[in-house]
């Protein structure tokens, strides 16, 4: 061993555990200030019927909301065992930890940029289990409300349907990133929507051509009836 060896290693060291400590921080501020926040929204859940479930028990789906539309939903769906995609980007562990604490199963890791074969494998097996699956179909970087491929693959190989959600608030606030991600107001009224299972069409191994406009518009409805 070098005489640099040992010192570059505990640089490495006290790296990991700064970061580890910034990200553990982050992720108890972030998670009570959904918590704080969410309680005081006056929501309205629409569409539950659209959840596909036998003897009244959910079957496992997989539900898809835009990026910039995740909040309130998330809210509505915690503590159900839901697993989300966490990327692998450096907000990735901060945003999976709020989710667990949420009640969310721990999340797969990887994205459409990153680490997505891994986390998508992973998102099948979880499937296959019985457990549902929450998809960010335009994270974690865009375009907005374009879906990546992933979505549609792990519904295919796992037989389940894609369930739709979207939400709208009276007032909100609407960050300047990519996806305008919006934020309820406090005491803010919020409808929150369940919209028709979407079940994607394939020639083979391949998406058949017209489903991601397909389902784009079933994005579209969902959205359209948290607006009405």
């Amino acid at each position: 061993m070098s005489a640099d060896a040992a010192p570059a290693g505990g640089a490495r060291d006290a790296k990991a555990a700064r970061r580890e400590r910034k990200v553990r921080w982050m992720a108890r501020v972030g998670y009570w200030a959904v918590q704080l926040l969410a309680r005081t929204w006056r929501i309205e859940l629409r569409g539950e019927h659209n959840w596909p479930a036998t003897a009244g028990v959910r079957r496992p789906v997989v539900v898809a909301v835009w990026h910039g539309l995740m909040l309130a939903p998330i809210w509505t769906q915690r503590n159900r065992g839901i697993m989300a995609l966490a990327s692998e980007h450096g907000d990735g562990e901060i945003i999976a930890r709020i989710l667990e604490r949420l009640g969310y199963a721990p999340p797969a890791r990887g994205s459409s940029t990153r680490g997505g074969a891994r986390g998508l494998i992973a998102m099948i097996q979880a499937l296959r289990a019985g457990t549902s699956l929450a998809f960010t179909p335009d994270g974690p970087r865009g375009p907005a409300h374009i879906a990546q491929p992933g979505l549609f693959v792990a519904a295919h190989r796992a037989g389940v349907p894609i369930v739709p959600m979207s939400m709208h608030a009276a007032r909100a606030w609407h960050l300047r990133s990519w996806d305008r991600y919006a934020i309820p107001k406090p005491f803010a009224r919020v409808c929150v929507t369940i919209g028709e299972p979407f079940v994607p069409q394939f020639a083979g191994d391949v998406l058949a051509p017209g489903e991601t406009e397909r389902f784009a518009a079933a994005m579209d409805a969902a959205e359209a009836m948290a607006r009405a």
